[in-house]
């Protein structure tokens, strides 16, 4: 085939899938990557810009559905019954932040559980007054603001694999959820317990301090 892009290689931008495993030129991403004001943070010209702007690295694991059988020169050919989604070893990356690490703010999620820096949140959290309760730059603000220590459990979406120094390598098959043993807390009230008010259940079974009522 000639050098020149396919009208699919045209129309399709590459993006990265929802949980930022991969590069992808795909339409299935969530709707609101389309709005103008975002879409810069989302979208690529071509797969080299999403490997970089994603993961920090020129090369990523990608899938592109234009040619599903194509063969990178550090890749051998596929047949046709093998996946096409063509792995590349992917060089360590930058300590410089990625753009899903800019783009990405740490918070707890809904439970209150974890760290995280996913968008899975209650969209009222996004309210300007109230968006400095829940939203931190960093994984150790997040856990110091939620938990009262400087290392807490954490889902880093960003960077699935990652292998802290106090944390053994997990393997494929793992979770991606990393938890550190945490010192004893602190007596002094974490914002989350200055934040979270105490009330009865809707039945007035229970004493609870969430968002449920």
């Amino acid at each position: 085939p000639s050098p020149a892009p396919t009208i699919c290689e045209e129309r399709m931008k590459w993006h990265p899938n929802p949980n930022y495993e991969i590069c992808i030129n795909d339409f299935d991403y969530p709707p609101e990557w389309n709005n103008p004001n975002v879409e810069n943070n989302y979208f690529y010209e071509s797969l080299e810009e999403c490997c970089k702007g994603v993961f920090g690295t020129p090369e990523c694991p990608y899938i592109d559905v234009c040619n599903p059988t194509a063969n990178p020169t550090s890749s051998p050919m596929l047949s046709p019954s093998e996946s096409p989604v063509v792995t590349i070893i992917t060089p360590v990356p930058s300590p410089a932040p990625t753009i899903c690490e800019e783009r990405m703010k740490w918070h707890p999620d809904e439970k209150f559980s974890v760290c995280i820096n996913d968008f899975d949140y209650p969209p009222e959290w996004n309210n300007p007054n109230v968006e400095n309760n829940y939203f931190y730059e960093s994984l150790e603000e997040c856990c110091k603001g939620v938990f009262g220590t400087p290392e807490c459990p954490y889902i880093d979406v960003c960077n699935p694999t990652a292998n802290p120094t106090s944390s053994p390598m997990l393997s494929p098959s793992e979770s991606p959820v990393v938890t550190i043993i945490t010192p004893v807390p602190s007596p002094a009230p974490t914002i989350c317990e200055e934040r979270m008010k105490w009330h009865p259940d809707e039945k007035f079974s229970v004493c609870i301090n969430d968002f449920d009522y």
